[in-house]
């Protein structure tokens, strides 16, 4: 059953809850975006939901979504936020809002799958891998004690370098098939399960000549079993890489589970019949701009992958870092396909406000200036005697303040919009870029309490706290239970034929009933 409200855009629906279960059960090109800030989120979330939260949703939709069309499927906890958010998609993206009434409240109330965290879908897809493909264990404590020929931390490199293990060499997923070495034993490892297995996985899967073990729990395991980790590390694998080698074993993955080429004429094809495909850009390098590591894509896609049941098209400088990529996105249920050849795309030029010049005035005579950008960015540096205050926060706003809001370029029109939705008094709005750098405070802050923007989830599990530590790994465990509790695991077994993927969206709720 279908409702309207005047209220609403034009093309954005109310649907209720059935409606929504038996749109993510078909094979349409769907979205389900969660637009609740990004701590209620981590809390807990509709089992596949990605998250947009309305704080910074420029942003996140502009990384989840390019030019795809579909339906967006949207669950907030607000309705008149969640409406402004469905508003926002609809204008910034090609995506057709539907939004969940009752929001969030009801879908928990009618006891549909919730699970929370953070890149919870990879998370889950690990401990899958672990269970179903080639993955062999060893626990820190032996590590420890028996020391490999290598030793590889196949994080990227900024994670290695601020922590590792001692005596860890760097080298991420996309490039483990480029080492020139053989019949050595080789321990992998991250910062806790996920990429470990991934990349165990990835080496079994070029039927590589090593002994090759996961060290479980990577650097959380290590310190639960009383083992010290190393700082500003600087070891790389670079000299370890062949140019042949990297070739011969993208080659062979291409081969082996027969992944799909897209050239020209099927891009263009797709182009001519109206079905929109996502193309990504990959690379373990900082170059190219706007290239994504292969390593994060895999542990994070509900960051950057948030459309189902469309064609994702990868591309990159380096044959092995996109092949590795597409080869597990396909795994994940993504109908990824390798681009026949690296295209670099014409990148967008940032844009800066020069709009309100005047507002030095107004700013002299504000009740109170207000930052909405992200509490990182805020905290980093901020506009004199200004506070942070996001926007999923604004009914704290006196109707009588006379206010000045700091925002990134992209957060103005839409701003202004939730402004007048919430009949609040009519601000001056600039841009963080057209502040002037004497006005500018660099102080260090503090907040009062967490800010909502951040996640709040074992926190200090990185620092030393092996009580979060041990909850974290406990939490990873945890997810395929939770799976099989509310549907079924939706990924075929790692070692069975790679035929074509089905969307792990749309498998899960197919076995999902109210």
């Amino acid at each position: 059953m279908v409702t309207t409200n005047s209220a609403l855009h034009n093309s954005i629906r109310l649907v209720q809850i059935d409606e929504a279960l038996q749109l993510l059960q078909t094979a349409q090109r769907i979205a389900f975006i969660d637009v609740r800030d990004r701590k209620a989120y981590v809390d807990e979330h509709p089992i596949f939901a990605v998250n947009a939260p309305i704080d910074s949703i420029e942003s996140q939709i502009d990384q989840l979504f390019s030019d795809e069309t579909g339906i967006a499927l949207i669950i907030g906890d607000n309705p008149t936020l969640t409406r402004w958010a469905a508003e926002v998609i609809a204008d910034a993206t090609y995506l057709i809002p539907q939004v969940i009434e009752g929001g969030f409240h009801v879908w928990k109330n009618q006891s549909l799958p919730i699970w929370g965290g953070e890149y919870t879908p990879s998370k889950a897809f690990g401990e899958w891998v672990e269970t179903t493909g080639n993955i062999q264990n060893i626990k820190p404590e032996d590590a420890i004690n028996s020391p490999p020929h290598y030793q590889f931390d196949v994080r990227p490199f900024a994670e290695f370098q601020k922590f590792s293990l001692p005596n860890s060499i760097h080298c991420p997923t996309g490039r483990l098939g480029a080492l020139s070495i053989s019949d050595s034993s080789i321990y992998l490892h991250c910062a806790g399960r996920t990429r470990g297995i991934i990349a165990a996985q990835t080496l079994a899967d070029q039927d590589f000549d090593a002994s090759i073990y996961c060290i479980t729990g990577g650097t959380q395991g290590w310190e639960l079993a009383g083992g010290a980790r190393s700082f500003n590390n600087q070891h790389s694998a670079d000299d370890f890489f062949s140019e042949d080698t990297m070739t011969v074993h993208a080659n062979h993955l291409i081969r082996k589970f027969n992944l799909p080429i897209a050239t020209h004429e099927h891009e263009t094809g797709w182009g001519k019949s109206g079905t929109p495909f996502r193309l990504i850009t990959v690379s373990e390098d900082i170059t190219p701009l706007h290239a994504i590591s292969p390593t994060t894509l895999i542990q994070s896609t509900d960051q950057y992958l948030g459309t189902h049941n469309i064609p994702i098209v990868v591309q990159g400088p380096n044959q092995l870092d996109s092949t590795v990529s597409v080869l597990w996105l396909r795994r994940m249920g993504w109908d990824a396909w390798l681009r026949d050849r690296f295209r670099q795309e014409p990148g967008m030029s940032e844009q800066t406000s020069t709009a309100n010049i005047g507002w030095n005035d107004a700013w002299l005579n504000a009740d109170r200036i207000i930052d909405l950008r992200s509490s990182k960015a805020f905290k980093a540096s901020r506009l004199n005697g200004s506070d942070w205050l996001p926007r999923s926060r604004f009914h704290t706003i006196a109707k009588t303040d006379r206010c000045i809001f700091v925002c990134d370029h992209s957060q103005i029109n839409h701003t202004q919009k939730l402004v007048n939705e919430l009949n609040l008094p009519q601000p001056t709005c600039v841009s963080w870029a057209a502040i002037p750098e004497e006005l500018i405070d660099t102080s260090a802050i503090s907040f009062q309490t967490h800010p909502s923007d951040q996640a709040l989830f074992f926190p200090d599990r990185h620092q030393g706290n092996l009580e979060h530590a041990k909850g974290y790994l406990d939490w990873e465990h945890s997810l395929l239970p939770t799976l099989k509790d509310h549907g079924d695991i939706p990924w075929i077994p790692i070692n069975e034929p790679l035929d074509q993927p089905k969307s792990h969206l749309t498998t899960f709720y197919q076995k999902v009933h109210l």
